[in-house]
């Protein structure tokens, strides 16, 4: 009965009274156009207004000051010391002349300035990752195409992934946003009333859904902080999907005799090949007590699943050797990391739900998705896996 009155109480605590979660609800009640047209994980939809503000020849009222500060902040932050251009050189330059092009030898945004020689290669994921050496493909068009350009890559994404190819330089949604607002206050009395108001739809947009510094993920950890249990309860009350791919993929895995399920949760789902087990692989510390250091891992969110390949912990010595033979069998294997990560590095990522698939989809619509891609692993990706790693007498010769 204590139980019962305790969980009343503390329920009751986040409903009555509560200003944190007024203000949230005040923020996620603002209309938005960009959410209202469904672009929010669309990665055209991004493209598309990305490019038309990067456009200075569009009627945004910016001419090429955004397109000189993106490019101006990438190149501050790249780390590396041997760059195509400097951001004085954008400074001094006019880039009223830039043209800019959508999906050009399928690139998502494609910049060429002939005044100044200059082509910026742009390549946008929203939920996905590279494929297909799509970065270095590029690269060699465009070299072919424009030889002795000054040639610019940027690769945009949520978090600012590092790319796989050195030509590209990480920038993250963050950058975006930050810039975009910086405009449109300080541009106000240039920029029209209906750009300015998009403007800010469209950084509104990126703070709830694509940026994680935001004002809504504050709030939303201050609540928890201090209503913990009752969001706990409800929380395990909800109709619960992840739980139910969770269910999914157990069973999927448990069909296969091949493999075997190691430690498991709802939102990391682990397995092992078994013929994979030697003695040389069988030396992780510290992540499960299967003591393996290569295992499938199903990272289950609520909103996105995927499947990765990953080494765990164990002897650096090893953990390289295996590393150095991800990078040497791309595109198949494709190692987030060049160098080698204190814990793990992923060396195979396939995308297997996106946000976009979670919407308006029934339960059984989404066990289908899962069970085709889930084929398509069982059949092409992992006997390919498997080959490589036999390929290497090292691990199996004790």
């Amino acid at each position: 009965m204590n139980d019962i009155n305790f969980d009343h109480k503390a329920i009751e605590a986040l409903v009555v009274g509560n200003q944190d979660l007024e203000r949230l609800e005040s923020l996620l009640d603002q209309f938005n156009i960009f959410e209202a047209i469904g672009a929010v994980h669309v990665e055209i939809r991004h493209s598309t207004f990305l490019s038309f503000l990067l456009d200075p020849s569009q009627n945004h009222g910016l001419g090429d000051i955004f397109v000189k500060r993106l490019l101006q902040k990438a190149l501050a932050n790249a780390l590396r010391q041997t760059l195509p251009v400097t951001p004085i050189d954008l400074d001094i330059w006019d880039l009223d002349g830039l043209m800019v092009q959508r999906e050009w030898q399928n690139i998502d945004i494609f910049l060429t300035d002939d005044r100044n020689r200059l082509a910026v290669i742009i390549e946008n994921k929203i939920d996905g990752s590279e494929h297909g050496e799509q970065l270095q493909r590029y690269r060699k068009i465009v070299n072919q195409l424009y030889p002795n350009w000054h040639i610019v890559g940027l690769y945009l994404t949520p978090e600012g992934d590092q790319p796989t190819d050195d030509l590209y330089l990480p920038v993250d949604y963050l950058s975006i946003c930050e810039i975009l607002e910086q405009l449109a206050e300080t541009r106000s009395i240039t920029l029209g009333p209906d750009i300015r108001i998009a403007i800010l739809h469209y950084t509104q947009m990126l703070r709830r859904h694509i940026v994680s510094e935001s004002e809504i993920a504050d709030l939303c950890q201050q609540i928890y902080r201090k209503h913990q249990r009752a969001l706990d309860l409800i929380y395990e009350y909800r109709t619960d999907q992840q739980a139910a791919i969770q269910d999914i993929l157990v069973n999927l895995i448990s069909e296969q005799p091949k493999l075997e399920l190691d430690h498991t949760s709802k939102s990391y789902i682990r397995f092992a090949v078994k013929e994979w087990d030697a003695p040389i692989l069988l030396q992780g510390e510290g992540w499960t007590l299967s003591k393996r250091m290569l295992l499938f891992e199903f990272k289950n969110y609520v909103d996105r699943l995927a499947l990765h390949f990953l080494i765990g912990p164990g002897p650096n010595d090893i953990r390289q050797r295996i590393l150095d033979m991800a990078h040497a069998h791309t595109p198949l294997l494709r190692p987030s990391q060049h160098a080698l990560g204190k814990k793990w590095n992923a060396i195979f990522v396939r995308p297997i739900l996106l946000a976009k698939d979670y919407e308006d989809t029934t339960a059984e619509e989404i066990e289908v998705e899962i069970r085709k891609k889930w084929l398509q692993f069982i059949e092409h990706d992992l006997p390919q896996i498997t080959s490589i790693l036999k390929s290497e007498s090292w691990i199996w010769e004790k």
